[in-house]
């Protein structure tokens, strides 16, 4: 039974302790009584002594994980009716709450990274706006760094989406960080070598002199430092943008190096409007800190507690979609987690790369992007019968509604009228968006073969918005459309088809047996004509079948050059015609289609091997040459 109104009690749930005390401390000035544990085996034994308005459970928990814990009061007379939300980053759960309602009794759910202003809103709904809440109080949390390091701060923040200003001090060292959603985006300082002029004479963009003859100026005009070095000729505005991006970056960084001091964050509704923004995510930051700042002690106080566990990629981190720029061989460490070694025992296998394991582990887990398990994965075998039948009805399910979408106009695939508005339109796009963005379906091993499909559609769904979000566009569509023939809808059992022979010739693709290959990856091309995919595999594995034969190689890049105009985003295409010019000796043009590869995927390990060799032996030739000179 819940509570009568201006009497209510919170029970919160969550391992992280920094992120109970920000729950706990934004609850309070809401006018709620707050109870707060790490762990479901201590709030069970609370149970008894409040009477609980709403429960707040985060699903990862040590022991008893957030689910049980839901189906464990569901069973208890007293909170069998009780409104509980999770709280995950587990899109899978997220995607089926409905299973989760009915198993766990769960009343709502919170996906992480979540804004405060969201959870009352849940609250407000469940439980009714509390009449003893503060309207003029700030959240305003404050601690110590060597009990919080600041990665765990930042990584908080951003689990919350808080907007405020985060306050630290290191005996006399002050600075200022300020805080939009969650990112990082400006830094002040009291520390004379990071004002703007001192940085930019240490990079040698200025001399001593200009620096304080421009310092008089700025004084004198009642300027900004920067405006007046624009205004003397010594910098030019882009040389400025940069160099204070760089500025606000270097201070940020070094905090990371702090091993102790006090922080104190206060939330705020917005900053002043032309600050220099950061503009990288919370994660490539905390590994950028970790990595070339923090000592080796900071980043071992990380690590330790998680030497025992078992290293696992997680299904859903908080951070998918942003981006962590990992170098090929972090890349290489991140995919050797698999659930199946111990941090010890990972850092033991990388034991003459550990100076580059350590922050990069560090971070991975800080971020979540890794998670540590007391107990090692199960082999795939143990569920793999369910797995494969779920993943098989996925792969269906996505199948059918592609070939039906890539076959309609943009009314029918938007699911709009020619008559709808803008606003409709627009609704109708993001509703789209959150069944069909990439994001949703690269989760850890769930239809990874599917990459380009997923890729192509969503770009055939954003290309509907664009055109019929624009009157001039959306005019010169319906008249292209006129005598327009309705294509035929593939049926579902040729779609299979096709792609049955497709993975085929994946198999044989890379065994290196491409005279089949190409007749596989044919089969698929004569049931789907258009699809990018399929004609690049094909074209490629001929190619490789027969390089010398003039007819093929012109054939190959008239037909890679077709897949990219079907699908702009195929990075393998990109990456296919560079590795042709290659062999034709112009690597200007290679170069110039790896980067394209690069640039459509990040991770194309392939293309960027190949930019870093030109790179190496155009540093080997110059060399060359300059030992020429001198002999």
């Amino acid at each position: 039974m819940i509570p009568e109104k201006g009497n209510k009690h919170i029970l919160v749930v969550d391992d992280d302790p920094n992120i109970r005390r920000f729950l706990s401390e934004s609850l309070r000035l809401h006018g709620y009584e707050v109870h707060s544990f790490e762990d479901a085996e201590t709030a069970l034994e609370e149970l008894d002594k409040h009477d609980f308005s709403l429960a707040l459970l985060d699903i990862l928990l040590p022991g008893t994980n957030g689910l049980q814990l839901c189906r464990k009061l569901r069973g208890i007379p007293k909170t069998s009716e009780l409104p509980i939300i999770m709280m995950t980053a587990f899109y899978k759960q997220a995607d089926h709450i409905q299973d989760a309602r009915e198993q766990y009794g769960a009343t709502d759910y919170l996906l992480k990274p979540f804004p405060l202003k969201t959870l009352h809103e849940k609250i407000d709904a469940l439980l009714g706006v509390p009449t003893s809440a503060s309207e003029t109080g700030r959240l305003s949390i404050e601690g110590d760094l060597s009990e919080t390091a600041f990665p765990r701060i930042l990584h908080n923040l951003y689990s919350l989406r808080a907007t405020g200003l985060l306050h630290l001090e290191n005996n006399n060292l002050k600075k200022v960080v300020y805080i939009r959603n969650g990112y990082p985006i400006f830094v002040r300082s009291n520390l004379v070598r990071e004002f703007l002029g001192q940085m930019l004479v240490r990079t040698g963009l200025l001399s001593d002199e200009a620096l304080a003859e421009s310092l008089e100026a700025s004084k004198q005009s009642k300027q900004r430092h920067g405006m007046a070095l624009v205004e003397m000729g010594l910098l030019n505005s882009n040389q400025l943008n940069d160099a204070l991006r760089t500025q606000v970056l270097d201070k940020l960084l070094d905090i990371f190096s702090w091993p102790e001091g006090k922080y104190h964050f206060v939330q705020a509704r917005e900053f002043k409007k032309g600050v220099t923004s950061i503009d990288l995510s919370p994660a490539n930051l905390i590994l950028q800190g970790l990595r070339g700042h923090a000592n080796r002690e900071q980043v071992l106080k990380i690590l330790e507690p998680h030497l025992e566990h078992y290293l696992q990629q997680a299904d859903n981190p908080l951070y998918r979609f942003q981006e962590i720029q990992l170098s090929a061989n972090e890349q290489s460490i991140l995919a050797s987690c698999q659930g199946k070694e111990t941090l010890g025992e990972v850092l033991k296998r990388h034991l003459l790369s550990r100076k580059e394991a350590e922050p990069l582990l560090a971070a991975l887990l800080t971020t979540g992007i890794l998670v540590a398990r007391t107990e090692p994965e199960e082999s795939k075998e143990d569920s793999g019968s369910v797995e494969t039948e779920l993943t098989r009805a996925r792969r269906e399910t996505f199948l059918k509604d592609y070939a039906w979408m890539m076959e309609q106009d943009y009314f029918t695939l938007l699911g709009v009228s020619e008559s709808d508005s803008r606003e409709q339109v627009r609704k109708s796009y993001y509703n789209m968006v959150k069944k069909y963005h990439p994001d949703r379906f690269f989760e850890q091993d769930v239809l990874p073969d599917l990459k380009d499909k997923v890729n192509a559609l969503f770009q055939r769904i954003s290309e509907a918005h664009e055109t019929l979000s624009d009157a001039d566009a959306k005019t010169r569509y319906l008249n292209d459309r006129q005598g327009e023939k309705q294509s035929s809808t593939t049926s579902l059992e040729k779609i299979l088809q096709a792609e049955s022979a497709f993975q085929k010739g994946i198999v044989l693709f890379k065994v290196k047996k491409y005279d089949q290959a190409q007749k596989a990856f044919a089969e698929a091309l004569e049931i789907s004509p258009n699809e990018a995919e399929y004609l690049m595999y094909q074209t490629w594995s001929a190619y490789k079948f027969n390089p010398k034969a003039t007819d093929v190689i012109i054939n190959a890049r008239k037909n890679l050059l077709r897949a990219i105009e079907l699908n702009p985003k195929l990075s393998l295409a990109h990456l296919f015609l560079g590795y042709l010019c290659k062999d034709e000796g112009n690597e200007k043009a290679a170069q110039r289609h790896f980067e394209r590869a690069i640039k459509c995927d990040p991770n194309c390990t392939e293309a960027l091997r190949e930019i870093r060799l030109m790179g190496m032996r155009k540093e080997k030739e110059k060399k060359g040459l300059f030992g020429k000179m001198f002999r």
